[in-house]
């Protein structure tokens, strides 16, 4: 009997010490999110927003997108700022989470443009397009300044900009060949620009993004599974592909090793040591389906966009909430008959 007794505190007593020395299963964090892509049959472009954590989604902007313009890209700074822009020179933004949306006016030399892409820095807001233009703003978009880039990015479609500090900023485009890749890097906020060339003659390869966790730790990422990465602030590169004939289209650094990407026919795809291994996750939803925009909260949760790579247009929206193990469509090709091109995630406070 006492033996007995014996064994059971100590039992007890084991389980009680394992139990205290676990680890708490994270909480999953509540988010705003924003994506977009082509006009509909009306000529509105889909901006579509959810305010419960990719459960629902509905549209915004309705009463000011004006008609035959799509959108291309979405940035949310917070819960409540987000920019948005597009064809022929489209500039949105809010300031009250999407409730209200206004067009911005940006300058003469943008009004053809094709914006494909938006960065933000405290206070500054660039955007980057066709025909080698990148502009920036300091307040709120009521004036722009047009960076003077080097002769040659005139030819190219800057399809990729990111500013990592005040000074500091890298922009990545593409063009039909030869030379179809160009890197441009400016260290005094956008006044003096310069090409950057990487090594194993990688400039030749389309450029689609960069993206960087601070000033040493930056990734170039574009056509047919090729990247490069530094974590120098680019005094050495590594390049690195071509992981397989698909465009590695979006890419988020969760840190400085780790980063997760959307790529062509359904492919997703996570390093988490700086792209010396890649592990490939299962997708969901439509197939034959190009994924063009990620966006993550954390490790755990993130969600992909995706449009159709054929006819009839199509776009679906992705979600994981354990880190990728598994992914389920939070809005399907049937829901949505346009195609969609990113996304972008702004956590509740």
């Amino acid at each position: 009997m006492k033996k007995k007794t014996l064994f059971l505190i100590v039992w007890l007593l084991a389980l009680l010490i394992l139990v205290s020395s676990c680890v708490p299963f994270p909480k999953f964090k509540s988010f705003y999110a924003w994506v977009v892509g082509d006009a509909d049959e009306n000529g509105i472009a889909m901006l579509y927003f959810s305010d419960d954590s990719g459960d629902t989604w509905k549209r915004q902007g309705m009463d000011i997108l004006p008609e035959g313009k799509d959108l291309a890209d979405v940035y949310a700074i917070d819960q409540y700022e987000v920019w948005a822009v597009g064809s022929d020179g489209l500039v949105i933004r809010t300031v009250n989470s999407g409730y209200n949306w206004q067009v911005i006016e940006v300058s003469e030399v943008a009004t053809d443009t094709f914006f494909s892409d938006i960065s933000v820095f405290q206070d500054r807001v660039w955007l980057s397009g066709d025909h080698g233009l990148i502009v920036f703003s300091d307040d709120s978009g009521d004036s722009w300044t047009v960076c003077e880039l080097p002769e040659t990015a005139a030819e190219y479609i800057i399809q990729g900009i990111h500013a990592i500090n005040e000074d500091l900023i890298y922009a990545v485009g593409n063009k039909p060949t030869p030379i179809p890749g160009i890197v441009l890097k400016s260290e005094d906020g956008g006044l003096t620009w310069e090409e950057v060339e990487l090594p194993n003659d990688y400039n030749e390869n389309e450029w689609i993004g960069v993206k960087a966790t601070d000033e040493n730790h930056i990734v170039i990422h574009g056509g047919k599974g090729h990247y490069a990465v530094t974590a120098n602030g680019g005094k050495q590169w590594v390049t690195g592909g071509p992981l397989f004939p698909k465009d590695l289209n979006s890419l988020v650094m969760l840190n400085s090793s780790t980063y997760w990407a959307a790529c062509d026919f359904d492919t997703i795809i996570l390093t988490e040591n700086s792209g010396i291994s890649w592990e490939e996750q299962p997708s969901a939803g439509a197939s034959n389906s190009f994924l063009l925009g990620i966006d993550a909260l954390d490790r755990n949760t993130a969600l992909i966009v995706g449009q159709s790579a054929g006819y009839p247009p199509y776009g679906k929206i992705l979600r994981t909430k354990n880190a990728g193990e598994s992914w389920e469509v939070v809005l399907s090709a049937d829901d949505c008959p346009v195609n969609l091109h990113h996304v972008s995630i702004a956590q509740k406070k």
